[in-house]
């Protein structure tokens, strides 16, 4: 749910501390039409910076300078609209037809010459290289986008800010797609107090290293209005305040956070009004009907259907997915946030011991892969046959596999032994990798026949 899942930006920002929480916009230019809440969180997205700016858009388009060759002698002999191409499939990054202009969807501008990241950062991208609003990007590549921006500062001898003394920083994923926004979150609120002002003590215990790292894929928007309670464990219930905490920069006072909770109350009815995309190609209507029957007598008791839905966490040891999320995450963190601020000072619901995961509703499903949590199955075809599923794999950016219904993605037996670029390794998928393993949600537990992996995947396609 992290628009800017960590504080990466103080690590990196060029203005000093106050300019930079002086720099926060509180209107955004009005709609020329009348328009509902909802339109009004989505607009505010593009054009109301909520962050302190992540770099200059001078910045952003010479990125390419400091890429490895032969990426740099090809950008620098292109035209600018392939080097902004260019710069775009680097980091997993979208244009959008929302906002005109080359700015990538990820970031506002603040019309000063500054971006600030945004919920789409992580929550708009593409499938079939189209892209779709409020979908998690699977395509993210923010360590790969970090790295460079330091790199470029570094060239241009612009110190980097301090990180606070005693917060833990946390790593960025190897894997391009999942995030660790909860790493993010959890160093942000270490140094804020239960009224979400700016301390300088640590309000619970430091986490550990395994604790900083929690991998998660990016859900999509539209699952949001079918639930009560958020994130891959549910273990908080949903309200405008609960996203709030990843925005909570370090160079914000608690007044400029609270100060924002308006227009989060929009983006918040915009993500909670938010529909599935329909699937795009044919279906066959008999492969349906029998894939319907398929999916009533092994998938509806967890992931519910139309408006039954149970909102069921499934213990670890039951469903045998990736445990460092349900598991990892600092119970004193969970308890820190629903008691706060974020929490509405204790009004929402938590639950901090739910050890598994929630079964998601598959609104639009064939549009979510890769699946399970983590992001580590590449189609609903591998989900279906765990005994086959790829334990190395890469995909296209824009293809799509509808056979199979999700990415187009290649097996590998092991990684290239020469490939030594940080940026090339994080397209390949390792489930080997602590947070990214791909086993586990074995269901049916017998396994099913062929066909009827084919006909529940054609009925998962209107889903």
């Amino acid at each position: 749910m992290a628009a800017v899942p960590t504080d990466r930006h103080a690590r990196t920002v060029v203005l000093p501390l106050l300019a930079v929480a002086a720099a926060i916009l509180l209107q955004a230019p009005g709609p020329a039409a009348a328009e509902t809440t909802a339109e009004r969180g989505y607009r505010l997205l593009l054009t109301l910076p909520l962050v302190p700016p992540t770099l200059t858009e001078a910045e952003y388009f010479d990125l390419w300078q400091v890429w490895p060759e032969p990426q740099r002698a090809a950008a620098a002999a292109a035209p600018p609209a392939e080097r902004r191409r260019m710069l775009l499939e680097r980091y997993g990054f979208q244009e959008t037809p929302d906002r005109p202009g080359p700015i990538p969807q990820q970031f506002t501008p603040d019309g000063k010459g500054n971006l600030s990241e945004n919920c789409l950062s992580c929550h708009g991208g593409p499938v079939g290289g189209k892209v779709i609003r409020g979908l998690g990007n699977s395509l993210i590549d923010l360590a790969t986008f970090y790295e460079d921006v330091a790199a470029l500062r570094a060239a241009r001898g612009i110190p980097a800010v301090p990180w606070p003394e005693g917060v833990p920083p946390p790593p960025e994923s190897p894997v391009r797609g999942p995030n660790n926004a909860w790493g993010g979150a959890i160093a942000l609120l270490l140094l804020r107090d239960r009224n979400a002002d700016r301390t300088d003590t640590l309000q619970f215990p430091a986490p550990t290293p395994e604790q900083m790292f929690l991998p998660t894929k990016t859900p999509a928007f539209w699952l949001s209005k079918r639930k009560t309670r958020y994130y891959a464990d549910a273990f908080i219930g949903k309200s405008h305040r609960d996203i709030m905490q990843f925005i909570a920069s370090f160079a914000y006072s608690g007044e400029q956070i609270r100060a924002l909770e308006e227009p989060f109350r929009d983006i918040y009815a915009w993500i909670n009004a938010v529909g599935a995309p329909p699937y795009p190609g044919p279906v066959d209507p008999a492969l349906v009907q029998r894939g319907r029957l398929v999916y009533l007598r092994d998938c509806v008791a967890c992931h519910g259907i139309a408006d039954s839905y149970p909102e069921r966490v499934i213990p670890v040891a039951e469903v045998g997915t990736d445990p460092v999320r349900a598991l990892d995450m600092p119970r004193d963190f969970k308890l820190h946030l629903g008691e706060g601020w974020f929490g509405m000072d204790g009004a929402t619901p938590l639950y901090p011991d739910t050890g598994g995961y929630v079964a998601q509703p598959l609104d639009g499903v064939w549009a979510t892969a890769p699946y399970l949590h983590n992001g580590s199955v590449p189609t609903m075809w591998d989900l279906l046959t765990p005994s086959e599923r790829p334990k190395i794999w890469s995909r296209s950016d824009a293809g799509y596999d509808h056979a199979r219904l999700g990415v187009e993605a290649t097996a590998h037996a092991e990684m290239p032994a020469d490939l030594t670029d940080p940026a090339e390794r994080r397209r390949y998928y390792r489930t080997d990798l602590r947070g990214f393993g791909n086993q586990g949600h074995a269901y049916p537990p017998a396994g099913l026949p062929d066909a009827d992996k084919r006909a529940l995947i054609e009925f998962l396609k209107t889903l």
